[in-house]
């Protein structure tokens, strides 16, 4: 009795990531198609997507030492300030919406927009704010061993972890 739902576990869970890949692969016939009917999209590049990425974190890094400056104690050691109670709160609040919110909003960051990519829905739809909150909170399993990039670098779209859940991809508008 063991043995048998051992295999039947075994069969629903084969199963499961069946459907997985063969949704993965019908989301990325579909772009393929649709990026055919329109040349002025591409598939961005994973060197664009670190360096919206760092542009955001330089900004965000920034406004921190600016409210640093106001609301915190210098450091004791090294360069930076340290913020305790309802500044520290407020900017942790700020860290976790400013990037899923502006994403859900306008599907894209600061970073993405200086760069001119964009997250979109496989079929270049705008994302819903629930599809950029989740890519936003995997985007934390994300960095864990950069295993994002390993991912994206062997995925056709160059979807990480979130945006594979979310079935999103980030596009450059080629002008």
């Amino acid at each position: 009795s063991t043995l048998s739902s051992s295999s039947a576990a075994s069969d629903v869970y084969k199963r499961q990531i069946y459907l997985c890949l063969k949704k993965n692969y019908m989301e990325q016939s579909t772009f393929e198609k649709w990026q055919q009917e329109n040349s002025k999209v591409e598939i961005a590049k994973k060197r664009d997507r670190i360096l919206a990425f760092i542009v955001d974190f330089v900004i965000y890094w920034g406004i921190g030492m600016i409210l640093g400056m106001f609301f915190g104690e210098p450091a004791e050691e090294g360069i930076g300030f340290h913020m305790t109670g309802l500044p520290a709160f407020g900017f942790m609040l700020f860290g976790f919406f400013i990037w899923p919110i502006s994403e859900g909003i306008w599907g894209q960051t600061i970073g993405k927009r200086v760069l001119n990519l964009k997250v979109t829905t496989i079929d270049h739809k705008p994302i819903g704010m629930g599809q950029a909150f989740g890519r936003f909170f995997l985007g934390y399993i994300d960095c864990f061993f950069l295993i994002g990039i390993m991912i994206a670098a062997n995925n056709k779209l160059n979807q990480r972890i979130g945006d594979l859940a979310a079935s999103t991809i980030v596009v450059k508008e080629v002008k």
